[in-house]
């Protein structure tokens, strides 16, 4: 009796992750799909295979008051988001364009390219059904220019947790790992979702990081869904202590190529 129980709960434990990826699966296909604009977190979901999204900052910029020296810089950063299958998305971005000007006794502007990155995502096969989370292990090339650029290679591993309260409402948790030839950091943060209208969301924010990573910010944004393909949002934070920026603010556009299954 014993042999013949033992390799069916064998085969459970094993079939439990498929079975929870396909679960996963066919609530993304069910529901809107999720993007990591806006936000210093991302979506705790992946596209299923066969998804394809691209996000577009519109652009994204900062403002940092420094003595008698204001430096604004705006970043057009883009995202490519690809479904692998099984809970996994690869994900290609990179900054095309990038301006910076720094306002003094004299007024100094240079345009240039950011870095780029390669970076793969994991939905974790939560059993339960209002939690999600999801994995996002970033390499970052030194591949832009000065200043937009870094002096090295950059590696990140990232863990995004959300709550799903009921009535399009949600709770967000997020937590940083960076490591670079500057140094080591760490990023958190916390947010809520909330509705206005069926397309029409909101949120709030805060962020808290240290080392390289070092912020004390707090915000929120703006996200509206056109026909369940294209997304809008605009965002802003506010820098809570002379070390961080004074001012974060964005624009973006998230469209859906192709939906995947």
């Amino acid at each position: 009796m014993v042999g013949r129980i033992a390799p069916r709960v064998l085969l459970a434990i094993l079939a439990w992750p498929v079975c929870s990826f396909a679960q996963t699966a066919q609530q993304q296909s069910d529901a809107d799909t999720q993007f990591d604009r806006p936000g210093l977190s991302f979506a705790s979901w992946s596209l299923p295979r066969g998804g394809l999204v691209w996000e577009q900052g519109l652009p994204d910029a900062s403002w940092q008051h420094d003595g008698d020296a204001t430096t604004v810089q705006a970043n057009a950063d883009s995202r490519l988001r690809m479904g692998l299958g099984h809970g996994i998305e690869l994900q290609f971005a990179g900054t095309p364009y990038a301006y910076q000007e720094t306002r003094a006794a004299t007024r100094t502007h240079v345009h240039g390219q950011g870095d780029s990155d390669v970076a793969l995502k994991w939905t974790l096969p939560l059993s339960s059904q209002a939690w999600t989370a999801a994995l996002l292990a970033t390499h970052k090339f030194a591949s832009g220019g000065q200043p937009f650029g870094s002096s090295g290679h950059a590696d990140q591993l990232a863990v995004a947790v959300t709550r799903d309260l009921g009535n399009s409402r949600s709770f967000g948790g997020y937590l940083a790992r960076d490591s670079q030839q500057q140094g080591r950091g760490w990023m958190s943060a916390a947010s809520y979702g909330f509705p206005f209208t069926d397309a029409l969301s909101g949120y709030v924010e805060a962020g808290f990081g240290n080392g390289i990573d070092h912020a004390r910010v707090a915000g929120g944004g703006l996200t509206m869904l056109l026909d369940h393909r294209v997304q809008l949002d605009g965002w802003v934070l506010r820098g809570l202590d002379h070390s961080s920026p004074d001012w974060q603010a964005g624009f973006g556009v998230s469209i859906v190529l192709a939906r995947g299954h």
